[in-house]
């Protein structure tokens, strides 16, 4: 009887400890969803504006203490930037690698550098690239926890020959982050703004785990590659996020843009012909002939019915691939 009774404890005790586990990784879990949970979310932009297609090439990144190593941040940036501004719903934006074979396609390879426009060129297909650089991105520990220990167990981190909770731990991540937009074509400034970021708060708020740090006061410490990226995209939301005022006047105000190659529209076409005639080319008044077929010389895109040359394999208007 006695030993059933143990076995009864025994039990209970599991339940309860395994239910404060599930407790504590549920928690762990919300405070890292509460950090993200507005990222890309921004109020409704300007109606009845025109929205051009814009391209992100690849982030310039200056990386402080706490985000040396890893992977890429410069295409890191660039990815999470196109992500972001696509849900801004107010440009459409380019998929990185399909701006990357615009530009190998028309031979412009060189045309931009990480952060900058290293010579004007047209990119057929898009209207503004979003250049793009992320200053003195680091982290770094603000104050020591209340419990140092000998050896790493639970939630604690060894850092330089003592342990500090996780929880306990208040840090500092910052940043300076400067975009641009600019016309690939002339090189000009269409738009441009500078924020700094900066956000200080126990790591455990910021659902970040420390992977290792000096225990001295304001020392630098080390996150996984995943919280860098969330570090990265906080900084990039905040951004975007202080960008929009003027990103919505500029698109009010923008100047037309349009493609040399692009034919114009000929708004009364003859009743008795299905056809309407554009620089020399025959095309159907409703838009381009099925598939991409070469009328006099030209090639008529099937997304949007522009006449681009016969050997054209983008549309200069909409980017869109000709076969």
């Amino acid at each position: 009887m006695f030993g059933k009774t143990l076995v009864h404890l025994a039990a209970g005790a599991a339940l309860i400890v395994g239910g404060a586990i599930g407790c504590s990784s549920s928690k762990e879990s919300a405070s890292r969803d509460t950090l993200t949970q507005n990222v890309g979310i921004y109020p409704p932009g300007p109606s009845g504006v025109n929205k051009p297609r814009v391209g992100v090439p690849p982030f310039q990144v200056q990386a402080g203490s706490g985000f040396g190593g890893g992977g890429d941040l410069n295409g890191l940036a660039a990815d999470q930037m196109t992500t972001l501004l696509d849900q801004t719903e107010r440009l459409r934006v380019i998929e990185r690698a399909q701006l990357q074979k615009l530009l190998d396609e028309q031979n412009l390879e060189g045309i931009v550098k990480p952060g900058e426009l290293a010579k004007q060129g047209q990119v057929r297909g898009v209207d503004y690239l979003l250049l793009g650089k992320v200053t003195n991105l680091r982290v770094k520990h603000e104050k020591k926890g209340n419990g140092f220990g000998f050896a790493q167990i639970g939630g604690m981190v060894n850092m330089g020959g003592a342990d500090i909770k996780n929880d306990e731990t208040v840090i500092t991540t910052e940043c300076g982050v400067d975009i641009r937009l600019v016309d690939p074509t002339t090189g000009e400034l269409l738009l441009s703004n500078f924020s700094e970021y900066k956000k200080t708060d126990s790591a455990k708020s910021m659902g970040l785990a420390i992977l290792g740090a000096n225990a001295q006061s304001k020392a630098d410490i080390q996150l996984s590659e995943d919280d860098k990226g969330k570090i990265l995209r906080l900084a990039l939301d905040d951004a975007v996020r202080k960008s929009l005022p003027k990103l919505d006047k500029f698109l009010k105000n923008q100047p037309s843009k349009t493609s040399a190659d692009a034919a114009p529209a000929n708004t009364n076409p003859p009743a008795n012909n299905p056809a309407a005639v554009t620089n020399n080319a025959v095309a159907p008044a409703t838009g381009a002939p099925a598939g991409n077929t070469a009328v006099a010389g030209k090639k008529f895109c099937p997304e949007c019915g522009t006449a681009n040359d016969a050997g054209a394999k983008f549309c200069a208007k909409c980017g869109h691939k000709l076969d």
